[in-house]
């Protein structure tokens, strides 16, 4: 992730630019917490281990983390999004007998998507874009014995991109209440043999340039790679979902 978050600060920074220079752009960030779980499985060489990761166990082991979305849309409706969120966790676990051991994972998934935008009285504002998933899970294991050298049970960077599909709808419930939704289906056997996500909630406007939010969301993903018998083989089969609360600013 030691190079994304450059590029993407560069792709933002050239969009404040563009609209310093244009009001042909409508600009839109959103800063989001997305209260986690992953069920599924994860397979490293030959050891398959079931995941069922609740928010409460994210939040005691996390180190850092970070979640935002942003779109930029210009007057002819093409416009670019992007979704990012990234969490660092730590735990270690100390035994008497056998020393003490020392787990890490790290998990970034960065969406850049094209987009176009079109409006209709019945189905509100209809978005629909293709773009780019990006993956990248990192797990360290190390064992240190009581009076013997730090061993790495496990050092290993697993990352991906599957292209996606995707649409997202805004629908006008009442008086500053929108019905929002969103989803994508990806992978199509080019990385992930499949990918696929699906949110939905509801959005309040407070003014022209303030709303909040409180959605729900769910992606899921199939990837594999390697050798399925030896220590190269890779799986990743899990669902990721959990409510959303987000505050975002238009300009």
């Amino acid at each position: 992730m030691n190079k994304t978050l450059p590029y993407l600060l560069t792709t933002i920074s050239c969009f404040v630019s563009s609209y310093a220079h244009s009001e042909s752009w409508d600009l839109k960030i959103e800063p989001y917490l997305m209260f986690t779980n992953i069920d599924g499985d994860s397979t490293i060489g030959t050891v398959d281990t079931p995941l069922e990761v609740n928010f409460d166990t994210i939040l005691n082991n996390l180190d850092s983390g970070f979640m935002l979305r942003g779109e930029a849309f210009h007057e002819s409706n093409w416009g670019l999004m992007f979704d990012w969120a990234f969490m660092d966790l730590s735990k270690s676990l100390s035994q008497p007998a056998l020393g003490v051991l020392d787990a890490r994972v790290r998990q970034g998934v960065l969406e850049v998507s094209v987009a176009y935008k079109q409006s209709s009285p019945s189905l509100g504002e209809w978005i629909n874009y293709v773009g780019l998933r990006r993956w990248d899970n990192s797990y360290e294991f190390n064992l240190e014995p009581n009076r013997l050298p730090s061993t790495s049970l496990v050092d290993r960077d697993e990352d991906w991109v599957d292209l996606i599909l995707g649409f997202k709808v805004d629908k006008q419930l009442a008086d500053n209440w929108l019905f929002t939704s969103s989803g994508d289906i990806g992978g199509f056997g080019l990385s992930a043999k499949l990918t696929a996500s699906l949110k939905l909630g509801v959005s309040y406007k407070f003014s022209d340039h303030w709303d909040v939010s409180a959605l729900y969301k769910g992606t899921y993903v199939n990837y594999h790679t390697g050798d399925e018998d030896d220590k190269s083989y890779f799986e990743y089969k899990t669902i990721t979902h959990g409510p959303i609360i987000s505050a975002s600013y238009q300009f």
